[in-house]
């Protein structure tokens, strides 16, 4: 019986992977960083313009409010606190936003541009999605606001089940979104992480690229689905359940 050579069978399974694995090569990683920066950098300006301008409007809704509870002084003072929350909050992302980095004004390469963005997130955006989070309690409590006023006329008097209520819906819409956001963004700075890391090592490739790249495309409908619902649901909640 003829014997097996298994070192030529290894050899040749070696040179296949070689082949399907091969190396980017120095203007395709060139041009992945510069993807990358363009697309984290969108995302970090999207995320705030959208909060920014919803916050803008929750502003106006509450000044609104301010007007149609004229005559209800109590009711004025909680609703402008909330106008004073919603106008810091949005100064804030505005500082936010100022400082994202930019290439155009960065004396850095690609990659180092890339390590800022990661820093950016550690650093200032964290608390930023913080403030984006508040967004669903004040769009729902501005709504609950306007069906008071619409089927009252006033606020109801309270009993201790309806505080218990309102808190816990006010918290879960605060934990459901800082979670959901917070998923969403680790999953693209831990992606820009590995990337970089793989880089480093010279060891990304194109099967890698074209993962990542799957990766965010699921990663993307999966999160607009969830968002998607879950104000479906505080719609639902605004004005079936109260």
């Amino acid at each position: 019986m003829k014997e097996i050579d298994l070192g030529k069978y290894k050899s040749a399974w070696k040179t296949e992977q070689s082949l399907v694995e091969e190396k980017l090569s120095r203007i395709q990683i060139q041009e992945f960083m510069q993807s990358a920066s363009k697309n984290i950098s969108e995302l970090f300006k999207k995320g705030l313009i959208i909060d920014i301008i919803i916050k803008v409007l929750l502003t106006l809704s509450f000044c609104v409010l301010l007007v149609l509870y004229s005559n209800q002084y109590r009711i004025q003072l909680i609703d402008a606190v909330f106008i004073l929350l919603a106008i810091m909050c949005t100064v804030f992302q505005i500082k936010v936003y100022k400082k994202i980095p930019d290439i155009k004004n960065a004396d850095q390469n690609i990659k180092s541009l890339l390590y800022s963005y990661i820093d950016f997130y550690n650093s200032k955006f964290v608390i930023s999605l913080i403030l984006t989070s508040l967004t669903s309690s004040l769009f729902f409590i501005s709504g609950a606001l306007y069906y008071f006023y619409y089927k009252y006329g006033t606020i109801r008097p309270f009993q201790f089940d309806d505080y218990l209520v309102f808190g816990i819906i006010i918290a879960l819409g605060f934990v459901f979104s800082a979670f959901v956001q917070r998923k969403n963004f680790n999953f693209h700075i831990h992606q820009l992480e590995k990337s970089l890391a793989e880089i480093e090592q010279d060891s990304i490739d194109d099967s890698k690229l074209k993962h990542y790249k799957k990766l965010n495309t699921r990663n993307l409908i999966l999160y607009s689905i969830i968002l998607f619902i879950g104000l479906l649901l505080l719609i639902y909640i605004i004005f079936i359940c109260i």
